[in-house]
């Protein structure tokens, strides 16, 4: 079983991610923070296989989260989940080896399901 960690600053994008997340993998490890400080402190002492998160998440965005992930020596896949529709934010993702993929929320069933099997 495959753990996740999500972050986004919406709490009802945990809910709707955990519930999806479910009905297509049958169960799941996941694990949900609204703060990136949160996010680094849980995976300094803790190893998930993947991470889907927002762009924006006040503090910090998702850009300088994921350079933040070099500090706590995170090996997993990285996934940006976002309302952003900014291309410069999805070429700049599609040009980074760090990333995974960019999806646009709300997130299709397809998709959803394309990440959970990568």
């Amino acid at each position: 079983m495959r753990s996740i960690l999500v972050l986004d600053d919406d709490k009802v994008q945990h809910l709707l991610l955990r519930k999806r997340v479910n009905l297509i993998t049958g169960k799941s490890n996941l694990v949900s923070f609204e703060r990136p400080g949160d996010a680094l402190n849980y995976l300094s002492a803790n190893k998930v296989d993947m991470i889907l998160t927002d762009l924006n998440l006040g503090v910090i965005d998702g850009w300088e989260f994921v350079d933040e992930l070099g500090k706590v020596d995170f090996q997993g896949k990285i996934y940006f989940l976002t309302g952003s529709i900014v291309s410069e934010d999805r070429k700049r993702a599609e040009a980074d080896p760090r990333i995974s993929g960019y999806f646009e929320k709300p997130i299709s069933e397809f998709d959803l399901i394309q990440i959970l099997g990568a």
